[in-house]
């Protein structure tokens, strides 16, 4: 017979799935910044070469 979760094993569950998500979008977005840098310099770049 399955045993089920109790509401102290669930609000754990819980807890563990959101900081899983909050860690891996704080990866995503550190991993993610310089590449977004380097594009902004470079659409500056090219809007700044339109405009001469």
């Amino acid at each position: 017979m399955s045993e089920m979760l109790t509401i102290p094993d669930l609000t754990l569950l819980f807890m563990v799935v959101v900081s899983s998500l909050a860690v891996a979008l704080i990866y995503m977005l550190h991993e993610l910044e310089p590449k977004l840098a380097r594009l902004r310099l470079r659409a500056d770049r090219v809007l700044r070469d339109r405009t001469k």
